[in-house]
């Protein structure tokens, strides 16, 4: 096996959005059938509760972690992923990683990275710059493009034309935004968007029937918690008849079922009087789609 790192020249990438940032350290080139440390450090400001980090990376790459500062760390499908239902409470905090080439690793790889967070219950990301490493030794410096600007989630998993950004909760005015995927297949290459929320148009409102085609089978509940080990029931006394379904490795805890999305942001903001934080989710045909 070649020795690691013939040229070793530590890189940074940085994306902003307000006080959020992450800058990782990745040497330039490695050799294959070796691995390299990685230092990813991430400023979440006052970021509290639920947050995700997540890297995608190519084949022949594997990710593991030596360091995921109590979050549940994950890699399945070429996807590095670290779960907090909690995040850290420290403005800034680090997280270690290790990083492996196979023998038959391409010549050259590409890693993206994103920081996914709640505010004001709305899942929103920050993306880091992509950065190209070289493999086999080669003493290239690492690639990076233009950071972009954070935004909230999009979760149509398609090649994305330059768009403006959307809210993850799309208000139910037009068929074409009452339609979502889970937050985890985004797989968008990064643009730079504005953020900008969208505003309900009154004419639309008007117009779009409550019980539209699209509509048909929708009911939506209120999601009040996620926990990575099963919370007891008794817990949410406060907030009534609840559920506790394992989705995608966490018990999230959801209550209520409503045919409109309206009377379950009414019984959002009832639950939220009583001291409860939540957003809402879609389910369809009793599928939950989001």
């Amino acid at each position: 096996m070649k020795k690691l790192l013939i040229f070793f020249a530590l890189t940074s990438f940085s994306t902003i959005f307000s006080q959020i940032t992450i800058n990782g350290n990745f040497p330039s080139s490695m050799s294959a059938g070796s691995s390299i440390d990685a230092d990813v450090k991430i400023n979440k400001g006052t970021v509290g509760n639920f947050a995700k980090y997540q890297m995608d990376v190519p084949a022949g790459i594997i990710v593991s972690s030596t360091d995921a500062k109590n979050g549940n760390f994950t890699f399945e499908n070429q996807r590095a992923k670290i779960i907090w239902v909690s995040v850290p409470s420290d403005p800034e905090f680090t997280i270690k990683l290790k990083v492996q080439a196979a023998s038959d690793a391409p010549s050259s790889v590409t890693f993206s990275q994103k920081f996914y967070y709640l505010e004001n219950n709305e899942k929103k990301e920050v993306e880091a710059t992509p950065v190209v490493i070289s493999i086999g030794g080669g003493s290239a410096v690492a690639e990076t493009s233009l950071p972009t600007e954070s935004k909230p989630v999009e979760p149509i998993a398609t090649t994305p034309a330059p768009t403006e950004t959307k809210p993850v909760e799309p208000v139910a005015t037009t068929p074409e935004q009452t339609e979502t995927k889970p937050v985890e297949l985004v797989s968008a290459t990064p643009k730079t968007t504005e953020t900008k929320p969208i505003e309900a148009s009154p004419v639309k409102k008007t117009t779009a029937p409550a019980s539209s085609a699209s509509e048909a089978g929708m009911t939506f509940k209120v999601q009040i918690g996620a926990y990575s080990t099963e919370p007891s029931k008794s817990r949410f006394a406060g907030a009534g008849k609840v559920n506790i379904d394992m989705i995608n490795g966490l018990y999230k805890v959801t209550t209520g079922n409503f045919k409109t999305k309206e009377e379950a942001i009414k019984y959002r903001d009832e639950l939220q009087s009583k001291g409860y934080s939540g957003f809402i989710a879609k389910y369809k045909d009793g599928v939950r789609i989001n």
